[in-house]
């Protein structure tokens, strides 16, 4: 064998160490971690009805997520309404939230000034020594759309039966 054979095998022998930050990835590799802002927006109804889209939809209209003095400890959408006329306010949402096949969607009194109402899902709560109504909504509807448009319509039936009694 040449000599110069050898030098030339001797070479290929020996590989040079690369530099970790220089090495180049040969696939494209999916983030593992998705985007968490990614159609989380308040715009997007369909969006997954997570905790947080939800309570970034109803923010605005100034509900919270929570367990408001509940006896479960499942989170649910609440607002408190202050009103004229409880009692009123709250027949009226019986009327509007009123499903055909459910039972029991019935006013409840639960102590003197304490009254109960569950129907649609949707609890509410009066309390006429403060003139307020307690409104619940569970987490369990399909789209953050759904939550909007419910906590909309409770809050127009409120603000509607409350522009009737003052007049």
């Amino acid at each position: 064998m040449r000599a110069s054979a050898r030098v030339a095998s001797a070479r290929a022998v020996v590989k040079r160490e690369r530099d970790a930050r220089s090495t180049r990835a040969r696939a494209f590799v999916p983030p593992i971690v998705p985007n968490p802002r990614q159609g989380d927006d308040d715009a997007n109804a369909d969006a997954a009805p997570t905790l947080p889209n939800i309570e970034r939809a109803l923010a605005p209209h100034g509900w919270a997520i929570g367990a408001e003095r509940g006896y479960d400890d499942t989170p649910h959408a609440f607002k408190i309404f202050k009103v004229r006329d409880g009692h009123h306010t709250l027949e009226q949402l019986q009327e509007a939230l009123y499903v055909s096949d459910e039972r029991g969607c019935r006013i409840r009194r639960e102590t003197q000034s304490l009254f109960y109402m569950c129907c649609d899902g949707v609890r509410c709560r009066l309390n006429e020594g403060k003139k307020e109504i307690v409104v619940e909504m569970p987490c369990d509807l399909d789209s953050v759309g759904a939550y909007v448009a419910k906590a909309k319509v409770i809050e127009d039936i409120i603000k509607s039966s409350q522009k009737k009694r003052a007049s």
